[in-house]
């Protein structure tokens, strides 16, 4: 790809802010107190910026105060295009004194996960031969959030090839969990919950092939909604590599998603529109028929409970599990339909089984699937279309534990996870995540309290094929029953 000089030089600046985002000192963090708007939602924030209570270029640049102020500590953004930004943000603010509206997320400043090309912007998707690649084309999903007012200013970490429930790579390093830093934020989205439980972002675009969203939204603290598949396009991110996989291709990739990011489940329902919005550049772009969602009122959904398995690869620690049981009863206690032993008609194992199948078969470079697992996702997807006959949502352990601690042993199955004082297998994580991606499921985590090690916990809400909205609204009203984010001691005073 060809670079004219004026885009050359500014790439070279791109990179030159990365190296310094990477590099800042410890002592350079400013003392100013922080600004109330930092953690207040995309919902709220969009709706200030149109009210004059905030500028768009004001809000810019308190998230990079933030930045400058934390993310020595974190490294959860990677990279960062200040200059252009903030000429964005400028003619924003114009637009508006003007009366002109660009769609929901007008003006709103925001950082996406750096497997998306962004143009202008590095796209390394964590490996070190894409480090000085600089695309000259958004990603389809980046393109909607702009084409809706969003202005992009930077890129958060990730793994290599987003193939990792922790967030470090040989390009940018390793990315911290802000309720503490020897902890991952998760993976392969870890950047993006990390940036935006610290105050560093209002909404994030993260990516799941086996709960690369979810994760990481449990691990921290904030929302996270991994979609129906199918909904949302995925061309321009990386993997695949650059030019491996056409357009038109890409549809027939299976398994990974694209889904926001957020701290509040208003916010991912108003990326959820967005996102699901075709945009500028596609030349036949349809919108997904996705479902309301199933109840007007939080009390009258049905919810089935699954949060243990006789699958020694399904145990819960102790401590998520007791957060997770509490939250029962105060929905018990909120007059909810509850449904502890109702189990859809497919055992846990058979959902990774078939997940490793195909992972393995996508590693193998063969993306179009096999008939026989074609046949089994049909098959998994008929079971939870009868379930979501009787009931409206699952709720379902995320991960067997809260954050732990790095591990960056190679290769991955010398990992270990702690569970109940046990070593458990690290691919354990994958228990309670891949029922979801095999059948093409939404599924929500909102967060629902701290462990006694006062560590986050999320609850994972999963819905029928194309009922995003269902989950979402169910996060909702969660939330206004347990409470919703809550910021990690020392990033909001």
């Amino acid at each position: 790809m060809a670079l004219s000089k004026k885009a050359l030089q500014h790439s070279v600046l791109v990179v030159l802010i990365c190296a310094l985002i990477h590099c800042e000192k410890q002592d350079s963090k400013p003392s100013k107190k922080i600004d109330p708007f930092l953690f207040k939602s995309a919902t709220e924030l969009t709706g200030a910026i149109r009210r004059g209570e905030i500028t768009s270029l004001s809000l810019l640049n308190l998230y990079l105060e933030q930045i400058q102020r934390f993310n020595h500590d974190i490294n959860a953004v990677v990279a960062l295009d200040v200059d252009a930004a903030r000429t964005r943000s400028a003619e924003a603010d114009k637009a508006l004194a003007q009366g002109q509206d660009w769609g929901p997320l007008h003006g709103l400043p925001m950082t996406v996960k750096d497997v998306f090309e962004v143009i202008g912007m590095p796209t390394t998707s964590g490996d070190p031969k894409l480090q000085s690649y600089i695309p000259n084309r958004n990603a389809t999903a980046v393109q909607r959030l702009i084409d809706s007012g969003a202005i992009i200013f930077g890129k958060t970490n990730v793994p290599y090839h987003a193939r990792d429930f922790q967030s470090y790579n040989e390009v940018y390093g390793t990315t911290n969990n802000p309720w503490e830093l020897s902890r991952t934020p998760g993976g392969s989205s870890g950047g993006s919950a990390a940036a935006l439980a610290a105050g560093f972002t209002p909404l994030e675009l993260g990516s799941d092939l086996g709960g690369s969203v979810r994760f990481p939204a449990h691990y921290t603290g904030v929302f996270g909604h991994k979609t129906t598949f199918g909904i949302i396009p995925r061309y321009g991110h990386i993997p695949p590599m650059p030019g491996q996989v056409s357009l038109h291709q890409m549809p027939a990739i299976p398994l990974f998603v694209i889904g926001p990011m957020a701290r509040s489940a208003d916010d991912l329902e108003l990326a959820l529109e967005v996102l699901t919005t075709p945009c500028s550049t596609e030349e036949n772009g349809k919108r997904p028929k996705l479902l309301p969602p199933r109840r007007e009122r939080f009390s009258d959904y049905r919810v089935a409970v699954w949060f243990t398995d006789s699958s020694p690869t399904a145990e819960i620690d102790k401590e998520v599990l007791e957060i997770l049981q509490n939250t029962v009863e105060k929905l018990i206690a909120a007059g909810l339909e509850i449904h502890k032993k109702a189990r859809p008609e497919i055992h846990l194992w058979e959902s990774i089984h078939l997940w490793r199948n195909i992972i393995d078969q996508m590693i193998a470079g063969e993306w179009l699937l096999y008939d026989s697992f074609i046949a089994s996702q049909k098959e998994q997807q008929a079971m939870w279309a009868a379930f979501f006959e009787r009931y409206d949502v699952l709720l379902a352990p995320v991960s067997p534990t809260a954050a732990f601690p790095h591990d960056h042993k190679e290769p991955l199955i010398y990992r270990r996870l702690v569970v109940n004082g046990k070593q458990r297998p690290y691919a354990d994580n994958l228990a309670w995540t891949a029922m979801a991606i095999v059948s093409g499921l939404p599924a929500t985590v909102a967060p629902v309290g701290l462990s006694k090690s006062g560590l986050p916990v999320g609850i994972q809400i999963i819905g029928a094929r194309f009922e995003d909205r269902t989950t979402i609204a169910f996060a909702r009203g969660l939330s206004e029953v347990v409470g919703g984010f809550v910021a990690p001691p020392g990033y909001a005073n």
